[in-house]
């Protein structure tokens, strides 16, 4: 699991006064990868008495962040991770309650979808008309009729050698001339494709 650019978000609880709630900054921006779940540690600093909190996200954006932990009795120093999930850029904010609803503020947040990455591909795929000039080559080569009539002959002469009507040196080179065409249309049908 990954981490934002911003590595996370403070709350201050019960500082100023009984259930207040302040933030390292009003505004967050993620700058986050498409498609990925990405850890927002949220860090809770409570100088009171324990309190219950609980954290929720605006509609905008509830559809793309969780939280593993939520509801709970925050005690001195606690981190609530925020699954975050995006394919394109999102706005919205999340709401902290304390106090069972006692207080209630919240921080906008901006989450950034990363630019997809290009691809470098060799300059020579992109010149047109190369890529097909092989593939007519290769099919040029694999159809051509003279050289599925020395296959077809080649295939007879081996048969016969093997019923012994043919000398044995002529059933040697027709198995081995056999065997390189058998080779050759492998390796071009499998370079074609």
């Amino acid at each position: 699991m990954d981490q934002p650019k911003q590595s996370s978000q403070q709350i201050i609880l019960n500082r100023t006064r009984f259930n207040s709630i302040e933030f390292e900054t009003k505004h967050v921006e993620l700058v986050l990868p498409r498609g990925r779940d990405v850890k927002f540690p949220i860090e809770i600093s409570n100088y009171g008495a324990p309190t219950q909190i609980n954290l929720s996200a605006s509609n905008e954006i509830e559809d793309c962040v969780r939280f593993m932990h939520n509801d709970f009795a925050a005690v001195g120093k606690t981190v609530v991770d925020a699954i975050v999930h995006i394919q394109t850029q999102r706005h919205g904010s999340i709401a902290v309650t304390v106090g069972y609803g006692a207080n209630t503020d919240g921080f906008n947040i901006d989450m950034i979808a990363e630019p997809y990455q290009e691809i470098d591909a060799d300059p020579g795929l992109a010149v047109p008309g190369e890529g097909t000039r092989g593939y007519q080559e290769v099919s040029q080569i694999s159809a051509h009729p003279a050289l599925k009539v020395v296959a077809a002959l080649a295939f007879i002469l081996v048969i016969l050698k093997l019923f012994d009507m043919v000398p044995g040196y002529v059933g040697i080179v027709s198995a081995i001339l056999l065997l390189v065409i058998l080779i050759m249309y492998k390796l071009f049908t499998t370079s074609s494709q």
